[in-house]
């Protein structure tokens, strides 16, 4: 209870000073501006409308040192985490070739692409003119190439296994 008591007298006391005004104790009448003190603030600047450009996301040559073009055989190995066909190809001419034969099939599948061997910027738009539809990456593939044992491309890889 008499805790109780306490605190109600506490809150109280509060109220009763929060509306009475201050009292000046002395003035010396020197008092300075503070603005001198803080740091200056500019004022915003309009924004220039400036067109974006096209940046490169990547570093050109991309490679892949694991991976070589080549024939794949086809192997059923289970890959339960990967959400969506992935396909690798490179600039080669036999990638070049698969990617036109197997256009429509990958298209249907909605499959990623990863362009893991190109040096020019010329050779990227070759591909993408070719894999239109398609969504293309130029990106290494060597993080997941080797767990996987996967030593040529162009191959497809499903949630089955791979293929080419």
């Amino acid at each position: 209870m008499k805790r109780f008591v306490l605190a109600l007298c506490l809150c109280c006391g509060q109220f009763v000073q929060a509306d009475q005004s201050l009292t000046v104790i002395y003035d010396s009448g020197n008092t300075l501006p503070i603005a001198p003190y803080l740091p200056q603030r500019s004022e915003p600047q309009p924004k220039q409308s400036v067109l974006p450009t096209k940046r490169q996301s990547f570093q050109l040559p991309i490679e892949t040192p694991s991976m070589s073009p080549g024939s794949v055989s086809a192997t059923a190995k289970p890959l339960k985490y990967l959400q969506q066909p992935l396909f690798l190809i490179g600039a080669d001419k036999q990638s070049k070739a698969w990617l036109k034969a197997r256009h429509d099939q990958l298209v249907n599948l909605s499959a990623v692409g990863l362009l893991v061997q190109v040096d020019t910027l010329e050779e990227i738009k070759a591909i993408q003119a070719l894999a239109k539809g398609l969504r293309l990456i130029p990106a290494s593939a060597e993080s997941f190439a080797k767990p996987l044992a996967l030593k040529h491309y162009p191959v497809l890889i499903s949630k089955d296994g791979w293929e080419q």
